[in-house]
């Protein structure tokens, strides 16, 4: 059985690394790390636009998928699938609530001063989760869905 809503945010609390995929030119794959935060449905996340290819992606246009998985037993994970959004509003607040879920708040004072620094808002257009601990390993050799609505 997917994750329940409860579930993901219990889930998704814990400071883990999202891995951010994107499409780069002539379809190919690129993922790296980053911080989020899950509030209010999305994934809020920060890169440059112009500093980091996965940036440039997204400003030509590229969908994204965002994995962030335990690494711990019982195994589980959330994978999201959508097209990020730059978010304005209340910039600096949201890099000051990524900073701080991650103890960097010495890198704060550089983000803030880049001039292509963004946030992100992701709200997923797909999601799947499971939780090997429950058998999810099972409903998912059998063919069954994981999809899971939020």
């Amino acid at each position: 059985m997917p994750l329940t809503s409860e579930e993901i945010d219990a889930f998704l609390e814990s400071p883990r690394l999202a891995h951010f995929a994107t499409t780069g030119s002539g379809g190919r794959p690129r993922v790296r790390p980053i911080w989020f935060v899950w509030a209010d449905g999305a994934l809020w996340m920060t890169t440059r636009l112009k500093a980091r290819t996965t940036g440039a992606d997204l400003t030509a246009g590229s969908a994204a998928a965002v994995s962030i998985a335990s690494e711990d037993h019982p195994y589980r994970a959330f994978l999201a699938r959508g097209t990020p959004e730059v978010w304005t509003i209340d910039r600096d607040q949201w890099l000051e609530r990524i900073a701080r879920r991650y103890g960097a708040l010495g890198w704060l004072e550089g983000a803030l001063t880049e001039p292509d620094r963004v946030v992100l808002r992701l709200v997923p257009d797909e999601v799947i989760t499971w939780d090997y601990g429950r058998g999810d390993y099972d409903v998912m050799q059998s063919g069954s869905s994981l999809r899971t609505v939020l």
